[in-house]
């Protein structure tokens, strides 16, 4: 076995050595899709890009924390069951941190660790604050390294890809525009399963298009055990059966084999099945502890939640993947992508490696587009597989046409990849601006040590609040009236703000800003009403009631703040192809108006005879 390993990696070495000798460009491409993908990594650190994110660095140092507290088997296998089942990226942000882990241990510090385990109900703002920063801008960094390589690796396979297809100016013209998307680079900056996945779907790709030109065992069992990563990484990554499916078939095609040849290969699908299989199981370490019920589980709790409508926005499935393809791919490369698609189809009569190739790309993205077409709702980055294989598709066709008609294909390119690099230059460089580290910079800076904010969220990461700093905020609601400890409603402690008097509070858009919305601008406007929190926000900017004044505005300011009418659909997807920083409604980091944050600070005492939401006859609309 390791024999056998040791012969792939240096086939892998060989491969790249041989890429990078051969191809001058290639080189430079990699460096760019790393600058694009690292720039500005630190980003939201000590916070996190997404809350996934967070879960993602917190796994592996739970089952290290039970490994600390009692070391042995047992608690390893408590520390796997902890929480929901966990899939491959335990292994990989496990192998990440290793190096976090090693200086902690080091220098005495692994109890650092130890309160980031969450109970059953979590207290977020508690399991951040009781970590020091020093540990979460460690691992944080750390995991986002890992998945910036793994990004680079997603250019460098693209490159493979389409140099197999074609040539080595497709592959070029393929790992280029994939540098230049988007949506791959806001997946590229969290860490996630997004880009790990995509990493290894590619690498399915590659191995089955060589399958179906040489019909070699060894390309089809590489690609079953990268479809079992892929899958452990994401569910969705289960495409990768039906493109191996399609390589089996297409294989059958190729002029130096027969149909039967082809096709009866029995002892391949048995032990491809089983390499597969095998690998998804060991993917998913929970199963150690929890068996293979835990995939099971796991499976069903993805179906079920993707069946049900978003909360925030409820729209047909059309709508969010339009939607979605508008914002990761920009509206010149979406319009592109279509004509590659439109142009491609001639292509399916030939027999070349190039039409395998766009059939493997098409009929993987007609099956997740089948596979979405059924959910409730769906993110950019659910589309990024997808992004991927259209862009294999479109250089295919620009390559072709340049070689036929250099005179039109060369302007046609160059527009392709000045208008692409400028809407994901714009949100790439939107990294070193964006609202939430504007806010929580100016909070560093002009905040006393002493100083206390109130916040309505009850999740750190939706707010821009410095780490350790003292903070009021409804998850830990306990107060004291009337000489009784009692934990009221958000809302009623909400507008009990002047017995707590903090010297700044900061309205998040998403938790305070939004109560100010029409109920017409949003179902979470909607899902918000309620007039006495209304008033409450009002009288608060207002800066007459309560003793507080706005001091500092971060982000794009809210359409409904000059009008009360929503703007156009058409718009709202348009705009989403021409701006890279504009999607909402919880998407993988939130961008736009969603980032908008209001400061306001006391400017003198809190008026304590302003009336009382627990006096008596006050009721509360729930």
């Amino acid at each position: 076995m390791q024999r056998a390993i040791a012969g792939i990696l240096n086939r892998i070495k060989q491969q790249i050595r041989d890429d990078l000798d051969a191809d001058p460009y290639l080189a430079y491409i990699l460096l760019f899709a790393f600058v694009l993908a690292g720039f500005w990594i630190w980003h939201h650190v000590p916070n996190f890009a997404t809350r996934d994110e967070r879960w993602r660095v917190v796994d592996p140092l739970e089952v290290l924390v039970f490994f600390l507290e009692d070391p042995g088997v047992e608690s390893l296998r408590e520390g796997l069951e902890h929480w929901r089942p966990y899939g491959a990226t335990l292994y990989l942000y496990g192998i990440a941190l290793i190096p976090v882990i090693a200086f902690a241990f080091l220098t005495g510090q692994l109890d650092a660790f130890m309160g980031i385990l969450r109970g059953t109900e979590v207290d977020l703002w508690a399991h951040w604050n009781r970590t020091p920063a020093w540990v979460w801008i460690a691992i944080v960094l750390s995991s986002r390294l890992v998945n910036v390589l793994l990004a680079v690796g997603c250019v460098y396979v693209m490159y493979r890809i389409g140099t197999t297809m074609r040539d080595r100016a497709t592959g070029r013209l393929a790992s280029i525009l994939l540098s230049l998307t988007w949506g791959f680079l806001v997946s590229a900056h969290e860490a996630g399963e997004d880009i790990p996945a995509l990493f290894f779907l590619l690498l399915v790709v590659y191995f089955a298009l060589r399958y179906s030109e040489t019909g070699e065992e060894s390309l089809f069992y590489a690609g079953c055990v990268c479809g079992g990563i892929a899958i452990a990484f994401k569910l969705t990554a289960g495409v990768s059966v039906a493109l191996l499916g399609l390589a089996y078939l297409l294989y059958a095609r190729n002029p130096k084999t027969t149909p039967r040849e082809a096709l009866v290969r029995p002892r391949l699908l048995v032990l491809g099945a089983i390499l597969g299989a095998t690998t998804i199981i060991v993917g998913f370490p929970s199963t150690f502890a929890g068996g293979f019920e835990v995939i099971t589980d796991r499976v069903n709790r993805g179906t079920t939640n993707k069946g049900q409508p978003f909360g925030w926005l409820v729209a047909p499935s059309w709508w969010w993947i339009l939607r979605g393809y508008l914002h990761g791919l920009g509206l010149p490369l979406f319009l592109g992508a279509l004509g590659g698609v439109a142009a491609s189809l001639s292509l399916l009569r030939e027999r070349s490696t190039a039409s395998n190739g766009v059939l493997l790309a098409l009929a993987g993205t007609a099956t997740y587009l089948t596979v979405f077409s059924r959910w409730a709702y769906i993110r950019a980055h659910h589309l990024l597989p997808t992004f991927a294989l259209l862009i294999l598709v479109l250089a295919v066709v620009l390559t072709r046409f340049y070689d036929s008609n250099r005179s039109l294909a060369r302007p046609l390119i160059v527009v392709l990849l000045v208008t692409s690099g400028a809407y994901a230059g714009v949100g790439d460089l939107g990294y070193a601006t964006q609202p939430r580290d504007q806010a929580t910079s100016w909070l560093s800076s002009n905040a006393a040590e002493n100083s206390t904010i109130e916040t309505y969220t009850m999740d750190p990461q939706d707010a821009a609040v410095p780490h350790g700093m003292d903070v009021y905020q409804p998850s830990n609601r306990e107060m004291t009236i009337e000489g009784e400890t009692r934990t009221p409603s958000v809302r009623k402690w909400t507008r009990a703000m002047p017995q707590r008097c903090p010297t700044y509070i900061q309205l998040n858009y998403l938790v305070g800003v939004l109560y100010l919305a029409p109920d017409s601008h949003s179902e979470r406007a909607k899902l918000l009403s309620n007039p006495q929190m209304e008033s409450y926000y009002r009288y608060l900017l207002a800066e007459d009631k309560y003793p507080y004044e706005v001091a500092a505005t971060f982000g794009p300011r809210p359409r409904f703040f000059d009008t009360d009418e929503p703007s156009p659909l058409w718009w709202d997807l348009l705009r989403t192809g021409l701006f890279p920083r504009t999607i909402q409604y919880g998407d993988a980091q939130d961008f736009g108006v969603d980032q908008y944050t209001m400061i306001l600070e006391r400017t003198g005492p809190c008026n304590m005879s302003t009336r009382s939401p627990f006096a008596s006859g006050d009721r509360e609309r729930n």
